[in-house]
């Protein structure tokens, strides 16, 4: 397994129109908002006619721009969100109002209201962001083989998996990134007319199976061979839903992060003979308490067979290991919240005392980049944004379009990553890193409620953010959670 460098975190691009509406803004550190345009569909959008509209939807429109949504019809009010240039957003109701073009605002039914003088009616029904980029990039099993040859086992673009919004790629070793103006240029031959420079991870919007063979292309245009860029293999990792496939009682959801699998022991020691090994990544149920014999061991109950168990050790040569907690007295017993534990690198979404999903996570490494430990509120969610170090930081990093952005504190987000699969080890500047199918499945179900057709949405007094904890193992931590003005 190669080393993994740690993630960013983060320091989010901003457009023009932010810096003048961000004094109204909740006092502190808002989503990341790059101005560049949102990956194609990788299906047809699909068309809805004036009578197909659902009940109580007036119109659906769309912006060309980065619009600001504000939580007042007036243009000066703290922001509410964003919209996605070019995507469908619904409209439930008009509202007179000042500083819009015409002078008429959108009502939308997540809440806030936009301008809708700079927008134009479109036909397209409304869906969340992002896309997914139609793209099949490489599998963390095929990472050895591909720096050895240079290629891997790609699947055309009609039969990929969409798994990110971008292709995600960089300059390196022999993928030089020889670099082309345009498609057509590519299309007729010509040579390349520079390399790819600048930002370390590359992202681009869409692949095309060309004649000349498969390229990959930037927003403005410029296209680059998918075999020129090292692109970054994927994990597919995902974890358990827990009111789909529930523990019973006295068990424990767990998963192997050993890097070369786990053995499963007779006994629990390490020179008990082995009777099988499980992969990386791979997912068990063990008993809720664990053994001490030299060392934390954990029984597989039924490991090979009925009636035959086995045994595997704690920590980052064996598994990691959903403990059980408390639920904060702040949180209801009936509120969503997600608790995020440093010392077993594992995120778990609950309902009040009631477990829904968990899985692995990427926390800071180290004491100086540790995540900090508190109970908080995700404030903003973005649906991605570029994220770089500051000017003066020791390990500088700029990353494109990191996806699925859920801050929680200034520069701190749960967010995907695309760079290393080393979920289950910490690895991070500070924020809490998710395999993208986690990432995208927790973005879809926290607060601050997140509109069709947006791409940032900003907590507000009546729509505060889902609760988050963060802690090393103790339910006790300092109580973070900023005033939602």
């Amino acid at each position: 397994m190669p080393e993994f460098r740690r993630a960013p975190c983060d320091r989010p691009s901003r457009p023009a129109w932010w810096r003048g509406a961000v004094a109204g803004l909740l006092a502190m550190a808002p989503a990341v908002v790059s101005a560049e345009d949102p990956v194609a569909d990788v299906t047809p959008p699909a068309v809805a006619s004036d009578s197909a509209l659902p009940e109580g939807v007036l119109e659906y429109r769309s912006a060309g721009r980065w619009q600001p949504i504000y939580r007042t019809p007036d243009g000066r009010g703290p922001l509410r969100g964003t919209l996605v240039p070019g995507e469908s957003f619904a409209v439930v109701a008009h509202v007179a109002g000042p500083r819009c073009k015409d002078g008429m605002w959108g009502a939308l039914p997540a809440g806030g209201f936009t301008c809708l003088g700079t927008t134009e009616p479109s036909h397209e029904t409304p869906v969340f962001q992002p896309k997914l980029a139609a793209f099949d990039q490489p599998h963390p099993d095929e990472y050895f083989s591909y720096i050895e040859t240079g290629t891997y086992d790609r699947d055309s673009v009609a039969d990929a998996e969409p798994i990110v919004p971008f292709i995600y790629g960089k300059k390196w070793r022999r993928w030089r990134a020889p670099a082309w103006d345009s498609l057509r240029d590519w299309n007729a031959g010509r040579g390349p007319t520079h390399n790819l420079e600048g930002v370390p991870k590359y992202h681009f919007v869409e692949a095309i199976d060309t004649p000349r063979g498969q390229v990959l292309r930037r927003r403005d245009g410029v296209v680059v061979p998918a075999d020129q860029v090292f692109i970054y293999p994927i994990d597919r990792f995902h974890g358990r839903d827990l009111e789909a496939r529930p523990v019973e009682a006295g068990r424990a959801a767990a998963w192997v992060v050993a890097y070369d699998g786990v053995p499963i022991r007779t006994e629990p020691h390490k020179d008990a003979p082995v009777m099988a090994t499980l992969d990386y990544h791979q997912e068990l149920t063990v008993d809720s308490v664990p053994v001490a014999s030299k060392g934390r061991w954990w029984r597989i109950p039924n490991a090979i067979m009925p009636g035959v168990d086995g045994w595997v050790p704690s920590g980052t040569n064996g598994i990691r290991v959903l403990r059980p907690i408390t639920r904060p007295p702040e949180v209801g017993p009936d509120e969503l919240w997600v608790d995020v534990d440093r010392s077993e690198q594992t995120l778990a979404l609950r309902r009040g005392d009631r477990l829904l999903f968990a899985t692995l996570v990427s926390t800071g490494e180290g004491a100086r980049w540790a995540t900090p430990r508190g109970l908080y509120r995700v404030y903003d969610k973005s649906v991605y944004g570029d994220m770089k170090s500051r000017e003066d930081a020791d390990e500088p990093y700029h990353v494109e379009k990191v996806p699925w952005v859920m801050h929680f504190k200034h520069r701190y987000a749960l967010h995907g990553v695309f760079w290393h699969w080393g979920f289950g080890h910490a690895a991070s500047h500070g924020c809490v890193n998710l395999a993208p199918r986690d990432a995208r499945y927790l973005f879809a179900r926290i607060g601050p409620e997140m509109g069709k057709g947006w791409h940032t949405t900003y907590a507000t007094p009546e729509d505060p953010g889902t609760h988050l904890r963060v802690h090393s193992g103790s339910p006790e931590v300092p109580d973070k959670r900023a005033v939602i003005q």
